[in-house]
């Protein structure tokens, strides 16, 4: 727990930089796509190092791409991939939403851009269910490869 809140902290100091180096134009940093990156990205991966340590994870990607490796190594994979699949729906569920809002927060200002911004904020929960299959793919070959044994 203690390395996912230090993540969420060096996070937040990642955007409170970004916003400095930009000449604080906060505006920048609340566009949907930034939120699906940070969302969508950063916080499944920081939540699923939280819970695993990074040999894990190199080693569950090992697993799903390379030969089969022992059994022992198998089950921490399968539940690498579970976990991360797991993250990246709630990171895009929590993306979309976040987009919503700020779309809303400015609806006053460019009704006619309304379309647009919809569309950015739709970014997100894509990007979270493309990750997600392709995590739930890499876990078919783990257990497949288990499956073979």
């Amino acid at each position: 727990m203690i390395r996912f809140l230090v993540g969420q902290g060096l996070l937040i100091l990642a955007v409170i930089l970004g916003i400095t180096l930009i000449g604080g134009r906060l505006v920048t940093w609340l566009h949907p796509a930034t939120m699906a990156l940070a969302f969508v990205l950063a916080v499944p991966l920081l939540a699923v190092l939280s819970a695993h340590s990074h040999q894990e994870l190199r080693q569950a990607v090992a697993d799903a791409l390379q030969s089969p490796a022992p059994s022992s190594t198998r089950v921490a994979s399968l539940q690498v991939w579970r976990l991360l699949e797991s993250c990246l729906y709630f990171g895009g569920g929590i993306a979309f939403l976040t987009g919503l809002i700020i779309t809303f927060s400015f609806l006053n200002a460019n009704l006619p851009l309304l379309g647009v911004k919809l569309a950015a904020t739709l970014v997100a929960p894509f990007y979270g269910l493309l990750l997600a299959l392709t995590c739930r793919i890499l876990r078919a070959r783990v257990e497949r490869a288990a499956c073979e044994d």
